[in-house]
């Protein structure tokens, strides 16, 4: 008896008196800008590729670079230089790495996910030095307007180190810290 009494007193709505969802409130759901300079630390683990390089060990280092927000697309470029304390044989360490990459992403507002490639350049204990190549992905969270906090994978491959025909292939994860400016 009461539900009824409750739905006889709510007045009835014609369906052309329900507001229609408009576009302007979800093109003003993306609110934070991933335009602008970063600069920022990052430090991880690493292992070499089965059958490559049978260590594994430290990395850490300094970033940073720019991005470019295009509607919810993000594309920037981003450089690190790198210390690294990585076993890649006997008697010899990866001991610093140096990479210039491409970002390009889709931001869901404050997280970005991104896919990353350029070229790297690493050094080794043993004095072998070599160009390569750098792929990866992440994944970006902004919690503060200008902090900005990230897990990224990449996989370094160097090529025939010092004409040497010897190849490194290094895997990493790390962690990221990022100030935007």
């Amino acid at each position: 008896m009461t539900a009824i009494l409750l739905l006889a007193a709510t007045p009835a709505v014609a369906a052309d008196e329900i507001p229609a969802p408009s576009a302007e409130r979800f093109a003003n759901a993306q609110t934070f800008d991933w335009s602008g300079f970063r600069l920022g630390v990052q430090g991880g683990y690493a292992w070499g590729s089965p059958g490559v390089v049978a260590g594994d060990g430290a990395i850490g280092g300094i970033h940073g670079g720019y991005d470019w927000t295009l509607g919810d697309a993000v594309a920037g470029v981003e450089g690190s230089l790198s210390a690294a304390d990585i076993e890649i044989g006997p008697d010899n360490r990866l001991t610093s790495v140096i990479d210039l990459r491409a970002r390009l992403g889709y931001s869901f507002d404050r997280v970005l996910v991104y896919g990353t490639a350029g070229g790297a350049y690493g050094s080794t204990s043993a004095g072998f030095d070599g160009r390569g190549t750098a792929v990866g992905a992440g994944l970006d969270f902004a919690t503060l307007q200008n902090a900005i906090f990230g897990l990224q994978y990449l996989k370094y491959k160097f090529e025939d180190l010092n004409n040497t025909g010897n190849s490194l292939e290094i895997d990493l994860i790390e962690g990221k810290l990022t100030y935007k400016f």
